[in-house]
């Protein structure tokens, strides 16, 4: 009977343990990361008005430089002069940016501060830019904090990026 017992808990580990990898990975939703050791999930209302939260985790080394997720475009619905507002939450200072990638491989960026402590909205405007979504092939989402000395464990969720 113990036996059984052992045997019925230890797959249920076992169940509990991959179901718990399965939840985080380096893509998530249309999103991948570009450098190893990053964590992409979404989380279903997980947001502070129950919308849609990317989650992503990861960690700055000591000498870091940039961690980036992309995302391939078009997305239906976005058209227009491409603006995003992004709520954000992170457990740290960070430094990030939006890059959007055109047809012929250029890339147009707006950078932003983001600071811990609940969400905060992040208005990335590109002026000039491109004039339609429809011309933009890759969205990016970087945070420069690495390369400028940064370091340390991030948590940082996202609402507003294509899911």
């Amino acid at each position: 009977m113990l036996r059984r017992q052992a045997r019925v808990l230890l797959v249920a580990l076992l169940a509990l343990l991959l179901a718990a990898c399965g939840h985080a990975a380096s893509e998530a939703s249309g999103w991948r990361a570009l450098q190893s050791g990053m964590e992409l999930s979404v989380e279903t209302r997980g947001g502070p008005r129950g919308q849609d939260v990317l989650s992503l985790l990861y960690t700055i080394p000591v000498a870091g430089g940039d961690y980036a997720i992309e995302r391939r475009m078009p997305v239906e619905g976005w058209q227009g002069r491409p603006a995003l507002a992004v709520l954000a939450s992170s457990t740290r200072v960070l430094f990030v940016a939006v890059v959007l990638v055109d047809r012929e491989g250029r890339e147009y960026e707006c950078a932003r501060t983001l600071l811990p402590a609940g969400w905060r909205e992040l208005q990335f405007d590109f002026q000039p830019g491109i004039d339609d979504w429809a011309d933009v092939v890759t969205v990016r989402f970087v945070d420069r904090t690495g390369g400028l000395g940064g370091q340390g464990p991030v948590s940082l969720k996202l609402i507003g990026l294509p899911l």
